[in-house]
């Protein structure tokens, strides 16, 4: 390491705690044993997927990786329950149609996302054209009426708000890129057509469930790198722009890889 004797992860790591913190206070999430990170999955009708533990070794590659602290615990929760509020993170897994959802719903889902809430959409059907991406890209309609679905940019946050990711897969890779809804800067909904889950999820003896194509261990790792980006952009994206210095300092060579 050089002199300054910080790494890569140690920076970024500390940046993304103390930016949680701030972000906890500013937006108002339950302080606590509740401060420390899980994840919600959204209760849903029709073709939606539970996959906890998926979620819950992401929990655990986050904690290993960087400074966030996080519990072990996955909830399941309507869109129009008040308590989806104490949780910053969402998921919703799906492989097939996702029924209409009824108003309060739609406008519990939006105010959650309008107000700090982040959620990721996973099609896990490894398919290019699938029910579930209809569903999707019909209720990011009607909770964005005038925001639409697009593919991110190449230089947007999520792909390097902590390690570089060119690509993000799943457990395939048929769609290279991510989309989303984007708000001014932030952008609180992503949607990974690449089966992000598969490729976290175990099964209860610890091995992965699922096999991943094409690329195997090595798209496996890349998934695990995505999917905690995914996460440290939800925790610090009001403070993205704070944190693009980092990449000078690799540069110069100050701090290493």
């Amino acid at each position: 390491m050089g002199g300054s004797g910080r790494s890569r992860r140690d920076v970024l790591g500390l940046a993304a705690l103390g930016a949680l913190g701030v972000l906890l206070s500013r937006r108002g999430w339950a302080l606590g044993d509740t401060s420390r990170l899980d994840v919600v999955e959204l209760d849903l009708p029709g073709g939606v997927v539970a996959r906890p533990d998926a979620w819950i070794r992401l929990l655990y590659e986050v904690q290993q990786t960087t400074s966030v602290e996080c519990a072990p615990r996955v909830v399941r929760l309507r869109p129009e329950d008040p308590a989806l509020f104490e949780h910053p993170f969402g998921v919703a897994v799906g492989n097939g149609e996702v029924p209409a959802l009824d108003d309060p719903a739609i406008a519990g889902l939006a105010r959650y996302l309008q107000y700090g809430g982040f959620l990721l959409l996973d099609d896990a059907s490894g398919l290019t054209d699938s029910a579930f991406d209809r569903s999707v890209r019909s209720l990011c309609a009607r909770l964005f009426p005038t925001r639409p679905l697009a593919p991110l940019p190449t230089d947007h946050a999520v792909y390097r708000s902590f390690f570089l990711v060119r690509r993000p897969v799943g457990r395939v890779d048929v769609v290279p890129w991510l989309e989303g809804i984007t708000i001014g800067e932030m952008t609180p909904l992503v949607y990974c057509r690449n089966d992000l889950s598969g490729a976290l999820d175990r099964g209860p003896d610890g091995r992965d469930r699922f096999t991943v194509e094409p690329g195997g261990v090595l798209q496996r790792r890349e998934a695990v790198k995505l999917g905690i980006n995914l996460v440290v952009y939800a925790l610090t994206s009001d403070y993205k722009k704070d944190a693009t210095h980092v990449h000078e300092l690799f540069r110069t060579g100050r701090i290493e890889e």
